[in-house]
């Protein structure tokens, strides 16, 4: 971790900052605009989007206004985005889509959001193989269309199949971690491996944490924040963290989480909360088919 320049060196050499902007479910572009504007302002280099968030056009316009008012340009920028390899989909072409959304000649790092793709209505399965997708994704990596390729969701087997016959390693694995789901195995094995893990959801359900206790009691020894005390958490073992707010006064507060130093004591109390509790559950959502992906 190059924690001089509050970023991690991926294992291409490219350097990833360590706190990026989730966008997820923020769907105006006036509200876009001030909320890119006020990270970049608060120190944000890293932002995330998706082609599932629908919402790559959005950023492209922000982005366009933001950098013709001069202050910021695109190699300040490191811009992440992620696609399902849903029936019909070219890796490659999802790329090129991509970047015309966003308005950009190239992606910092773009993902493949997950190992499987949606159902047919007939329960069959239908996405592209993994092994399909990640070939077209290193074409897209071999052109400059993207600087870095990963991989979003993908548990250990996954993992360990790509490994065996991927040409270009993935980068980062982005998954869900927080304190209620700590995912130490999955973070080791990424480590042994050489891919960085970037924790999405990092805040939890920010109602089921606020009122911890020992969230609380952390909280109020280091003086900071309980969402400082989340992101710090993690931070401080050298994982990325796309915390989404919609809220500006936020921005700065997460962001800030980057100096948060905890104790051994503080590490071992948070490790008591882990339960292994999703946010994003397969099993549960409709939109998955109720598919126990992670079991």
């Amino acid at each position: 971790m190059n924690k001089a320049a509050n970023s991690s060196k991926l294992n291409n050499g490219q350097i990833m900052p360590l706190v990026g902007l989730g966008t997820y479910l923020l769907n105006s572009k006036e509200e876009m605009t001030n909320l890119l504007r006020t990270a970049l302002d608060a120190g944000y280099r890293h932002i995330d989007t998706a082609v599932n968030y629908q919402n790559e056009a959005m950023i492209g316009e922000s982005l366009k206004t933001i950098f013709k008012e001069g202050k910021y340009s695109r190699k300040d920028l490191f811009i992440v985005s992620k696609v399902f390899p849903n029936k019909g989909i070219n890796m490659l072409e999802s790329v090129k889509k991509s970047l015309k959304e966003l308005q950009l000649d190239y992606v910092d790092l773009y993902y493949l959001h997950f190992p499987l793709g949606f159902l047919s209505e007939k329960e069959e399965f239908v996405h592209l193989p993994v092994h399909v997708a990640w070939a077209q994704l290193e074409e897209a990596h071999r052109l400059g269309l993207a600087k870095s390729i990963g991989v979003s969701n993908f548990n250990v087997m996954a993992l360990a199949d790509l490994l065996s016959y991927a040409k270009v390693k993935p980068v980062s694995n982005q998954v869900e971690v927080s304190v209620f789901i700590q995912q130490k195995n999955l973070i080791k094995f990424c480590q042994r491996f050489g891919i960085h893990v970037t924790a999405y959801a990092p805040l939890a359900k920010y109602t089921d944490v606020e009122s911890n206790p020992i969230l609380q009691k952390i909280a109020k020894k280091h003086k900071i924040t309980i969402s400082q005390v989340l992101l710090g958490f993690l931070l401080n073992q050298g994982l990325s963290v796309i915390p989404k707010t919609d809220k500006p006064s936020r921005l700065k507060e997460n962001i800030d989480s980057i100096n948060v130093k905890l104790s051994e004591e503080d590490f071992k109390e948070l490790e008591t909360l882990n339960k292994n509790q999703r946010t994003i559950d397969p099993s549960v959502m409709a939109m998955f088919s109720y598919v126990p992906f992670f079991d």
